[in-house]
C-alpha cells in the first residue's frame, strides 16, 4: 500500500517537473531575444550616427564644390571682361568695343565663337577663317584676326592652349600625310605667329593636334564637317 502511494507521488513529481521544464526553455529564448535586441539597438544607433556624420561631410563637400564653381565662373567672366569686354559671358551680351566689335565689323561673328568650359575661356574659329583648304598657311584675313586676338592675350598672364581639329575626310599629301599632321601644323602655325610676331611668352603656350578626333558635329553633312574643321584657343583659368 505504501509502495503504491510512493509510486503515485513520484509519478506526480515527475509530471510536475516535466510540466515546468518549458519555463527554462522559454527563459533562455527570452534572454537570447533580449540580447539580440540590445545588439541590434547598439548597431542601429552606431549606423544612425555614422549616417549623420556622412550627411554632414557630404553637405560640406557640396558647399565647397558650389563655392569652387562660383569662383571659377567669376574667373572666367573676369577673363571675358579683360580680353573681349564681355560683361555677361553666359548670356553672351557683348559691348560694342574691342574684339567683338572687330568681328562684327568684318562679318566674322558666324565664324568665331566665344565659349566657357571647365578649363577656361575658349575662342573657337572655323578653319576657313584662318586657313585655305588643305593648308596650314594663315590667310591675310586670318593674320588680321590673330593679331587682334594676340594683342589682348599679351595683356594677361594666363596659360593658353591652341588645339587643331579636322573633319574625317582623309588627306594625303607630301606635306600632310594625314589629318593628324594638318591639325598639328595649323595649331603650331598659330602659336608661332603669337610668339614671334606678337611676342607672347613661349612658356605660356601649349599646342595640340587632334585630327578628326573629338568632333563637335556630325561628319555626315557638309555643314557638320565644316564645324569640325576648327582651331580652338583656350585661355586657362588659374
Amino acid at each position: 500500500m505504501d509502495l503504491k502511494f510512493d509510486n503515485r507521488q513520484n509519478k506526480k513529481k515527475q509530471e510536475l517537473e516535466l510540466s515546468n521544464s518549458w519555463i527554462i526553455t522559454y527563459s533562455d529564448m527570452i534572454t537570447i531575444m533580449l540580447c539580440f535586441f540590445i545588439v541590434f539597438f547598439i548597431i542601429a544607433d552606431n549606423e544612425s550616427h555614422s549616417l549623420q556624420q556622412m550627411k554632414v561631410l557630404l553637405s560640406a563637400q557640396v558647399e565647397n564644390l558650389q563655392e569652387e564653381n562660383l569662383q571659377l565662373k567669376e574667373e572666367r567672366n573676369e577673363l571675358a571682361r579683360k580680353i573681349f569686354g564681355i560683361e555677361n559671358l553666359n548670356g553672351q551680351q557683348p559691348s560694342r568695343e574691342g574684339f567683338l566689335a572687330f568681328l562684327e565689323e568684318r562679318d566674322l561673328m558666324d565664324q568665331v565663337e566665344i565659349l566657357q568650359n571647365e578649363r577656361g575661356l575658349m575662342i573657337r574659329f572655323k578653319d576657313s577663317v584662318l586657313f585655305p583648304s588643305g593648308s596650314a598657311d594663315v590667310s591675310d584675313q586670318g593674320l588680321e584676326l590673330l593679331e587682334e586676338i594676340g594683342r589682348k592675350l599679351v595683356d594677361i598672364n594666363n596659360p593658353v592652349i591652341i588645339e587643331g581639329y579636322t573633319d574625317n575626310v582623309p588627306i594625303q599629301t607630301a606635306r600632310y600625310p594625314s589629318n593628324w599632321e594638318l591639325s598639328t601644323a595649323r595649331a603650331t602655325t598659330v602659336a608661332r605667329y603669337l610668339i614671334y610676331e606678337l611676342k607672347l611668352p613661349e612658356e605660356r603656350l601649349s599646342v595640340a593636334g587632334f585630327g578628326e578626333q573629338n568632333p563637335i558635329d556630325s561628319n555626315e553633312t557638309y555643314d557638320g564637317r565644316a564645324n569640325n574643321r576648327r582651331i580652338e584657343i583656350t585661355v586657362l583659368t588659374q
